[in-house]
């Protein structure tokens, strides 16, 4: 039977903070992306409308997908306070939602992340989003016309990845 991953991690655009979402699904032999997307909100909003988006749309997407296990990227910032307590804020909700779709939960820390994906446990952003293309292939290309929204739900991919890699499924 596939297991399926799930992670989300919320990063921070210039005018915008999006939340990157996907979901894999693997057999123990093989990995393939369910898939991912994005949840979008304006910076200069309220933080509990920010809030109230991001946990409805979690809440809509785990609803849609039905995946086993949400899974997610431990914080980790050694200076920024105020970017601590946003994305704790977001997490906060997102777990929420994940308990209230009665998900397991499974967290890694960035470093782990990073080094399973990578081979590297202090590789870059960039670095993560090159190895997720190189594992997952075709499956992931980025949208036509816009940034490429897909490196924010590379993230998010390399956590689901990772929960896999962890419980068992070395082969992916």
């Amino acid at each position: 039977t596939a297991t399926t991953g799930w992670g989300m991690i919320e990063t921070n655009g210039k005018h915008t903070a999006t939340t990157g979402w996907g979901m894999i699904e693997t057999n123990g032999k093989q990995c393939t992306v369910d898939s991912w997307g994005l949840i979008e909100t304006e910076k200069d909003e309220k933080a509990e409308t920010r809030l109230n988006k991001i946990y409805g749309e979690t809440l809509a997407v785990l609803k849609k997908l039905s995946p086993d296990v949400f899974v997610y990227e431990k914080i980790f910032f050694a200076t920024n306070a105020k970017t601590v307590i946003s994305v704790g804020q977001a997490q906060g909700v997102m777990l929420l939602a994940a308990s209230r779709s009665k998900l397991a939960v499974a967290s890694y820390a960035p470093g782990t992340i990073k080094k399973l994906i990578t081979g590297n446990g202090r590789a870059n952003k960039k670095d993560v989003q090159q190895a997720i293309r190189k594992i997952l292939g075709n499956q992931v290309k980025s949208k036509a016309h816009k940034k490429t929204h897909f490196d924010d739900a590379a993230d998010a991919l390399a956590i689901a990845l990772t929960h896999a890699m962890k419980e068992g499924d070395k082969n992916v």
